[in-house]
């Protein structure tokens, strides 16, 4: 899974605090974001530390994760702060794109760190976009990746009676209309669950089949009353396994037109969350690695407000769960990650049975928001319910073990 979706403006937000740290020198110098470790093979491994990749066990290599705006139509056009695309006028989305810095007329020079060249220039930044750097619905759908990390789709509800899936590669490049037509997929509107024979039976299933302009794949489908829950099932190749999409639609599908679409945030390690950040005021040049000045959420200061907020995550997970929206659940959940490592130095303070109790539900509250986050992403609603029964379970457990000493 790409951990780049989820925390690199965590990153930036991270930057901002130390930048109010250094006070006024900041300004003339601002810290670069910092440096992560990929895997050069399987560019959607990062990690915080040197080591190998857990794949193929290549050396991991360094990279500087940042955030930028790219049009949804040009990707060439890719800025560093929020806008207009100079080409046709579309709100830039925000994206992931890696960091770095070249030379004119050297060959291969590629450098992590601003700087002069050999002739005494500076530097030239660069931004790259990176693999899974771009989770934007491209037409008002809902965005998942696949299994395969490779393959991400949008499922959208034009109109009333027609399912158009949209396919992109790991840049969310449409896919050509020869990998279309190689797919067998199709949409099941109508199913329901037999306790006699365990089995789910499909009352309404749609082939999917390439659109007269070869640009996704579409079925005319019944008319369903919304909010309408639709599952895909697709298999890219003959020779690959066949993966479950579950959407749900409360409107039909509206095609952008100017609306910024926001993106998951990056990141290199099981970090923290963090809102989206605002633009800057100014544009910034690359070699200074603009720095972003929205303020984090601010945590609980009390053990029982800390107590109380984990509670209203979990809530707040299961509501996102219970309305199909998969692509969000992991913003409470990793809310509720945080909430739990802040309640880690109270266990110390609590009995022996329930600091016995505590710390394993601690370590499996954020784990399972890190299944359920990765569930999310998938868009299978099978899977996303067991992640949110093992987290719910986790979370039930902290909260006991913590209330079992509560006057």
């Amino acid at each position: 899974m790409s951990w780049e979706g989820k925390a690199l403006f965590a990153f930036a937000l991270t930057l901002t605090l130390a930048a109010v740290s250094l006070g006024a020198a900041q300004k003339t110098s601002p810290a670069l974001p910092p440096l992560s470790q990929t895997c050069p093979m399987h560019p959607d491994i990062v990690e915080s530390k040197p080591g190998t990749c857990p794949l193929c066990k290549m050396n991991l290599v360094p990279v500087r994760l940042d955030a930028s705006w790219m049009c949804p139509v040009h990707a060439v056009v890719i800025e560093s702060q929020a806008g207009t695309c100079r080409l046709c006028g579309r709100a830039l989305v925000p994206v992931t794109v890696s960091l770095s810095w070249t030379c004119r007329g050297e060959v291969n020079a590629e450098f992590l760190e601003p700087g002069v060249c050999h002739d005494g220039s500076p530097r030239i930044g660069k931004r790259t976009l990176r693999p899974h750097g771009n989770h934007n619905p491209q037409h008002g759908g809902q965005f998942f990746m696949a299994p395969d990390t490779w393959h991400h789709l949008e499922g959208t509800l034009p109109r009333d009676g027609l399912f158009r899936l949209h396919l992109y590669d790991d840049y969310a490049r449409v896919l050509p209309p020869a990998a279309l037509a190689a797919m067998n997929a199709s949409v099941i509107t109508r199913q329901r669950f037999d306790a006699a024979t365990r089995t789910t039976i499909e009352d309404e299933a749609f082939t999917l089949k390439p659109s007269k302009d070869g640009k996704s794949l579409e079925a005319p489908i019944s008319r369903a009353a919304l909010p309408a829950a639709m599952t895909v099932k697709v298999r890219f190749k003959p020779d690959t396994p066949e993966y479950r999409f579950d959407f749900t639609f409360r409107e039909l599908s509206k095609e952008p037109a100017g609306a910024t679409l926001v993106a998951k945030r990056p990141g290199a390690s099981a970090g923290s969350k963090a809102p989206v950040p605002r633009p800057p005021a100014a544009a910034a040049p690359v070699e200074t690695a603009p720095v972003y000045t929205a303020p984090t959420e601010p945590l609980p200061g009390t053990m029982a407000e800390l107590l109380s907020d984990l509670g209203k995550r979990r809530d707040e997970v299961g509501a996102l769960v219970q309305k199909g929206d998969f692509g969000a659940v992991w913003v409470p959940a990793f809310q509720a990650k945080d909430v739990a490592v802040a309640l880690e130095p109270h266990v110390d303070h609590l009995a022996p049975q329930s600091r016995s109790d505590a710390e394993p539900a601690l370590a499996d509250v954020v784990r399972t928001a890190w299944q359920l986050d990765a569930a999310g992403d998938t868009g299978n609603a099978e899977d996303v319910g067991k992640a949110f029964a093992l987290f719910t379970d986790a979370v039930a457990r902290l909260l006991s073990a913590f209330s079992a000493t509560q006057p």
